[in-house]
């Protein structure tokens, strides 16, 4: 090469080496060392690489796929060798079962060991685990009955406990979930196939326990709705197959009435229990799971223990008293410990409704029709008054509710229906549930007016008030009319569904609605005025679809006389409230 080709070529260098360090400046990039024939031209850790002008970021580190496959593949591979030993015959049956069982949880256990970064290797290794253990199983148990389905209950059981707990210590949720789903996928499967339900439906119960238990400590709460799905399915199967017309089906191993009890009240305690521990110890609000996780466990477990009661009417006392005992704790923890706290607002209506269900329940299965209804006006009158010493709305709500149930079991509602619209008179077996409604509603009534300064503004109170009115009215209205044509009958000797009565009945629309608009003019009872119109409709419903089409046109003159009447002195009693 010429010197002055050399010189050029020179120069070009340094212009080169020059703009690279304008650029290196305007990018803040600290200038590395020029290359020199001894250096090494592979980028180091702390080297950028990438063109000029790109901003260089450090490389992470890639986890290797394909050993951490090869090591699982290999995992299976010693799975197969032992079942081909067990199939040569070399060893006992049971002994390559316990290896192999054996060998699953050492890749269980293996699966924690690498770093919490590489979640692939962890996926695949607790994989692997569960593709070792479940074939194993199935075949052990469902194929070769090398073991007992209880046996095989404790293993998926004691495989889930590990993987929980060889999970907890670096919180690998991966792990704990598969082990879950092996357990239950398993669990299943073996019901299916082997027609034995009861060994699998308690491994999903305890499944279901060890997840709940962990929920209590805040871990792996994602996983409650499988366990709760697959616990509820279980024991409704359970139930159903016991209780169905034609009986247990053939084929399937016997379910003892004691052991699908057990598994019902199970239920019952897994979940009770872990709402009782996250809501009340925990400080933890009620879940839209765990309502509705806790309404169908009371549905299945309860609901099928009455369906099984009815082979033996022992369980009947105990289911109710269950229901009725945890009704009463569900109320004083509403009432005497949430109520003190007004974060968990939440919990205390969930936990009341819980309450008065379960009330509802217990009574109807432990009581005849008769002594549910008085036990219902019973609480009723206690709800309402306790809600109005204490201030407790919710409590007045369900002293309404009881009422209402309560009128409605009696029939003291359908017999005043029948006295008003209807032509009957007064009969002596039906006149106690009539009375005793009447009474019950003007006590709960008056215990609501005497609270309304508490709940001053209020308008669902102002509600619940208008409904025990209405209803005092009504049972009142019955009365009346009962009265007044039972009266006529017994003066007059006449038959049933004379003329007149329907004038007496018509009257006593009239008579009570004057009463009421003089009551809410001279007293305080709004919510009884606010019945006035209402009833005047209910008696010109009567003049057209009775009065009108009765013989007598005396009958007519005298509905219609009592009807204008009335029309007229209604405003008056409007101006006397306004000008009081």
């Amino acid at each position: 090469m010429l010197p002055a080709e050399l010189d050029g070529l020179r120069q070009q260098v340094r212009d080169l080496t020059d703009r690279v360090a304008r650029l290196e400046a305007s990018l803040a990039v600290t200038p590395t060392a020029p290359l020199t024939p001894d250096a090494d031209p592979r980028p180091t850790e702390t080297e950028p690489t990438g063109t000029p002008g790109e901003t260089a970021f450090p490389v992470p580190e890639t986890v290797p796929f394909l050993p951490v496959l090869g090591v699982a593949t290999l995992g299976l591979a010693g799975a197969y060798l032992l079942r081909a030993i067990a199939e040569s015959g070399a060893l006992p049956p049971k002994l390559v079962f316990a290896a192999g069982t054996l060998y699953a949880v050492g890749w269980l256990l293996w699966a924690s060991r690498p770093h919490a970064a590489r979640r692939f290797a962890t996926t695949l290794y607790s994989l692997t685990a569960a593709l070792i253990l479940s074939p194993l199983l199935w075949e052990a148990t469902a194929r070769f009955h090398t073991v007992t389905p209880w046996q095989t209950s404790a293993i998926l059981v004691a495989f889930t406990l590990i993987g929980l707990a060889v999970s907890w210590r670096k919180d690998l949720v991966v792990v704990a979930t598969i082990a879950v789903l092996a357990s239950i996928g398993t669990a299943a499967a073996l019901l299916v196939a082997t027609y034995d339900v009861l060994p699998f439906t308690f491994v999903i119960l305890a499944v279901a326990a060890a997840v709940e238990t962990c929920a209590c400590l805040n871990h792996w709460l994602g996983e409650r709705w499988l366990t709760a799905l697959a616990a509820d399915l279980a024991v409704f199967l359970a139930t159903w197959l016991v209780t169905n017309s034609r009986g247990l089906p053939e084929g399937y191993a016997p379910i003892p009435s004691t052991a699908l009890f057990a598994a019902q009240v199970a239920l019952l305690v897994i979940y009770l229990s872990s709402v009782t521990v996250r809501t009340l110890l925990r400080g933890h609000s009620f879940t839209n799971f765990e309502t509705a996780q806790c309404a169908l466990a009371f549905l299945i477990g309860l609901g099928g223990a009455i369906r099984l009661s009815a082979e033996g009417s022992y369980l009947v006392p105990a289911i109710a008293a269950f229901a009725l005992l945890c009704g009463a704790a569900c109320y004083a923890l509403s009432f005497k410990v949430l109520a003190r706290q007004d974060s968990h607002g939440r919990n205390l209506y969930t936990y009341s409704t819980f309450g008065i269900l379960l009330v509802l329940i217990g009574c109807r299965i432990l009581l005849s029709d008769g002594a549910a209804a008085l036990t219902w006006s019973l609480l009723a009158l206690a709800c309402v008054g306790a809600g109005g010493f204490w201030k407790r709305l919710t409590l007045e709500v369900h002293g309404v509710v009881y009422l209402l149930l309560a009128l409605l079991l009696s029939g003291a509602l359908r017999v005043a229906a029948g006295f008003l619209l209807g032509s009957d008179y007064w009969p002596e077996p039906v006149a106690p549930a009539l009375w005793i409604g009447a009474v019950v509603t003007g006590a709960c009534y008056l215990l609501a007016v005497r609270s309304s300064r508490s709940h001053e503004g209020a308008w669902n109170f102002h509600a619940l008030r208008l409904t025990m009115a209405a209803g005092l009215v009504w049972l009142v209205l019955g009365i009346v009319a009962a009265s007044l044509t039972g009266i006529y009958h017994g003066l007059f000797a006449v038959a049933a569904g004379d003329s007149f009565c329907a004038t007496l009945r018509t009257g006593a629309v009239v008579g009570v609605s004057l009463l009421l608009a003089w009551a809410g003019s001279r007293l305080n009872f709004r919510d009884l005025t606010q019945l006035v119109y209402p009833l005047m409709l209910l008696g010109g419903y009567r003049l057209l679809t009775d009065d009108l089409h009765q013989d007598r046109k005396i009958v007519l003159f005298l509905s219609l006389l009592l009807y204008g009447a009335a029309l007229m002195a209604l405003p008056l009693f409007r101006r006397a409230r306004a000008n009081s």
